[in-house]
């Protein structure tokens, strides 16, 4: 069930289209560029001529941004209100969260894939920034097609090259190391991931 409506997203007024955006998209040029050269679905933005890759937009959540999130966890009702005041105090930590999405084309910009990366600047080596991948997760109907590892990939190259992360870490279940290893990420010697959960 989903509490989606049609807002009204204009763009600013001055046309500046970087606006609508969680982070500034080219940033990303370079990464698909030498991303394209190893996969030829990839070209320039767009995947297989069917899916567009980009920066998280307050557009999407009336193409089904949170509604694709609940196939990974629980997410509560979210109103448009809520999704934009939440979207703007991310866009304010400058070059810290970097949310994809993948967008269907064919299918009325349909949200069907998204991870984060988020960079927390630090004091320790040197001043520091230390990534991390969160919320992977891809449409349970466009699974198979190597969309995960795509968006994996582009925002692992993303962490090195232009956020300049000496780490990036990520969480998963135990059925899904190999998944990740495929990327250069495993586990660190004497490294434990410890959690706790509080009850609201």
């Amino acid at each position: 069930m989903t509490e989606r409506l049609a807002h009204d997203h204009s763009l600013p007024v001055n046309g500046d289209h970087k606006n609508e955006y969680l982070f500034d998209a080219d940033l990303l040029q370079s990464i698909f560029k030498q991303y394209s050269l190893k996969d030829h679905k990839l070209e320039g933005n767009i995947y297989d001529g069917k899916y567009l890759i980009r920066p998280l937009s307050l557009k999407d959540y009336d193409h089904g941004y949170i509604d694709l999130l609940r196939q990974l966890t629980e997410c509560g009702k979210i109103s448009y209100e809520e999704f934009q005041e939440r979207f703007y105090e991310m866009k304010q930590c400058s070059n810290t969260y970097h949310i994809l999405v993948i967008e269907d084309m064919n299918l009325n910009k349909k949200i069907i894939g998204t991870t984060t990366l988020v960079c927390e600047k630090k004091f320790i080596r040197q001043l520091g920034v230390r990534g991390r991948i969160e919320d992977v997760v891809i449409d349970n109907e466009y699974r198979g097609q190597q969309l995960g590892k795509l968006l994996v990939d582009l925002l692992t190259k993303l962490a090195k090259e232009k956020c300049d992360c000496y780490k990036i870490s990520l969480e998963c279940k135990d059925n899904l190391i190999g998944f990740y290893k495929q990327f250069g990420y495993d586990h660190e010697d004497k490294q434990n991931y410890l959690c706790q959960r509080f009850q609201k």
